[in-house]
């Protein structure tokens, strides 16, 4: 099956294209920049081809759709390390790259005969500054930023498409993303594990849901599987993790002694209730690979800083 992912250099796209590669797609990642080609230095395969254009061409999202049966749409253009509020003082131009370029992408994708759309949407699509408790799937969403309201017309306008067109689009709502991603430094909670494994404090309190890459990656393929996935917008959200949990688990993988972060003091953030990926049979990788993904950024850190080490003397 040819599967062509957008935002392939990204966060959450490098781990799109290794997981469908490694299940045995034909991959096409679109690039902005040739040069990103560089962050899969790791990969060589014959199914992985890469397909170098911007989004706001339409030629490029013409050429990008052509000959594929899945697209699965990951790319998003913000402020650097900003999504929420990542429109920052250019309203207008985020909305016409996130917004009217999506919309776009799908009209192309669906008169390329592209069989299965996949969005990449957000918990952003629910009040979630306002809300507690749980997010279903079900309840009416009522996004309180302009990320979350672009979000949230995605998924309406192919929940459109899939119901008038009889289109197989779906909508994935994620929560943060975790996992090690090239350049290293780009990995979630870097900074933490640099700070304890240099016996620096890190004293910075912080809450957050997270799910894993592979999950999410795993999720995608799992929408692409199931035929009553068509139309839905789904949940995809793990664990609640702290820095004071995070800190104390780099402390006893790394051996380093150290303060640890207070207890956060805010009001634990609204938790989505995953209830379609859970019905059909899918577990998360929980406390476990949380875990595991801290003792690989561990090592990675460590040889790292033993490189930087060895090349000054």
């Amino acid at each position: 099956m040819r599967i062509g992912i957008t935002g392939a250099s990204g966060y959450v796209g490098q781990f799109l294209v290794r997981h469908f590669l490694r299940q045995g797609y034909e991959v096409r990642a679109l690039l902005r920049r040739e040069e990103s080609v560089d962050l899969f230095h790791s990969i060589a395969s014959p199914r992985l081809a890469w397909s170098v254009g911007d989004i706001t061409s339409d030629t490029a999202l013409q050429t990008f759709t052509s000959n594929l049966d899945v697209v699965v749409h990951a790319a998003f253009e913000h402020l650097p390390g900003r999504y929420r509020k990542g429109e920052g003082d250019d309203l207008e131009g985020f909305l016409h790259v996130n917004l009217s370029q999506t919309l776009a992408l799908i009209r192309f994708a669906y008169a390329a005969k592209v069989k299965k759309f996949v969005f990449i949407s957000s918990r952003a699509v629910y009040a979630t500054g306002k809300l507690s408790g749980s997010l279903s799937e079900e309840q009416v969403v009522q996004p309180d930023t302009f990320y979350g309201g672009y979000k949230a017309a995605v998924e309406a306008m192919l929940s459109a498409w899939a119901y008038q067109r009889g289109w197989h689009a779906v909508s994935l709502r994620l929560t943060g993303v975790y996992g090690l991603v090239s350049p290293l430094s780009r990995s979630k909670w870097y900074d933490i594990a640099r700070a304890v494994i240099s016996g620096e404090s890190y004293l910075n309190s912080r809450l957050s849901t997270e799910v894993h890459g592979e999950d999410m990656a795993r999720a995608v393929e799992l929408l692409l599987e199931h035929e009553d996935a068509r139309g839905r917008a789904v949940n995809c959200s793990d664990c609640l993790v702290s820095s004071r949990e995070l800190v104390k688990i780099l402390r006893s993988i790394s051996g380093q002694q150290g303060p640890l972060p207070p207890q956060p003091q805010v009001k634990p953030p609204a938790v989505m209730d995953c209830a379609y990926l859970q019905g059909k049979g899918f577990q998360f990788g929980g406390v476990q690979r949380l875990r595991e993904t801290l003792e690989e950024l561990v090592e990675a850190v460590q040889q790292q800083q033993s490189l930087i080490q060895n090349a000054g003397s």
